[in-house]
């Protein structure tokens, strides 16, 4: 039912001149202000919601930010959060994921390196890994379709890649 500006009372007419002005009132604030029952306040506020949950929504939507932004903030709080939890640090994730990864490439093809026996071996850091991964998600992205994942983790892969660096060059000095 539409309501028109000559059908409410001159109560209601200074509650929304208040609101108006001070946005984020509660109805405590506006009953008190406008010399009206704290419950017409909040009556006048619930029919289009607080003011508050009003504002802060239209402010959520003004602010769109670029893909780029919203992918490197999903991948903060990937790698920064449960992650963490369920995987442990990276450095010392990703210096498993090489192990298991030198292993097999040495056995499978080891030819990188040149050991004192003269043989080949694989010798990758977690750094190696999580550049490896980045190569992984980039690999994905060939496929048909857009999935936004592929782009965050290999953002994320690439930040984690940097910290293994520093962490490495501080075991090097040890």
């Amino acid at each position: 039912m539409e309501m028109r500006m000559t059908e409410i009372s001159e109560e209601e007419r200074r509650i929304w001149a208040y609101l108006l002005n001070n946005r984020t009132a509660d109805a405590i604030e506006v009953g008190l202000n406008c010399d009206v029952p704290i419950e017409m306040a909040q009556r006048c506020i619930d029919r289009i919601g607080t003011p508050r949950e009003v504002f802060e929504r239209e402010e959520r939507q003004r602010e769109v930010k670029p893909t780029r932004v919203q992918t490197l903030e999903t991948a903060i709080k990937l790698t920064g959060g449960d992650r963490n939890k369920s995987y442990g640090p990276p450095f010392d994730n990703l210096s498993d994921c090489a192990a298991l990864w030198n292993a097999y490439i040495n056995t499978k093809w080891g030819c990188i390196e040149v050991t004192a026996d003269g043989s080949y071996r694989v010798n990758l850091k977690a750094e190696d890994v999580a550049w490896l991964m980045t190569l992984v998600k980039m690999t994905r992205s060939f496929q048909d379709g857009y999935h936004p994942d592929n782009y965050t983790d290999a953002a994320a892969y690439s930040a984690i890649a940097g910290e293994c660096r520093e962490i490495q060059m501080e075991e090097d000095k040890k």
